[in-house]
């Protein structure tokens, strides 16, 4: 899957996530540590995720997460999901969340 960057998954899934506060100083975590995993529950934003600002405007941001990079990200359940579909292909959640988001805003479901 081909992710489209556009914070959805982050926002709107059920999701054990790396818990800020217990991000060593070399970005790893204790694996022992249950308090290294912490849940986000749907519609809540990830503490991770941030917009880097578009020159098409406020909202044309591109969700970044900001341990992509850190060794406590390897092996998270965030770096484990996968989506079914062609590896090739554009994501499906997008779409999902996009219009999920829209029926939010003019009362309609979409689902």
């Amino acid at each position: 899957m081909i992710c489209l960057r556009c914070g959805g998954c982050c926002q709107n899934l059920d999701i054990f996530v790396v818990n800020p506060d217990r991000i060593r100083e070399d970005g790893s975590i204790d694996p022992f540590d249950s308090a290294s995993m912490i849940f986000k529950p749907s519609g809540k934003k990830c503490p991770h995720l941030f917009f880097q600002a578009s020159p098409d405007g406020p909202d044309a941001g591109t969700a970044v997460c900001s341990i992509h990079h850190l060794p406590c990200y390897q092996g998270s359940p965030c770096q484990q999901f996968e989506q079914m579909g062609p590896e090739d292909d554009v994501c499906m959640m997008s779409d999902y969340f996009r219009r999920l988001d829209a029926g939010k805003k003019v009362g309609k479901n979409y689902y």
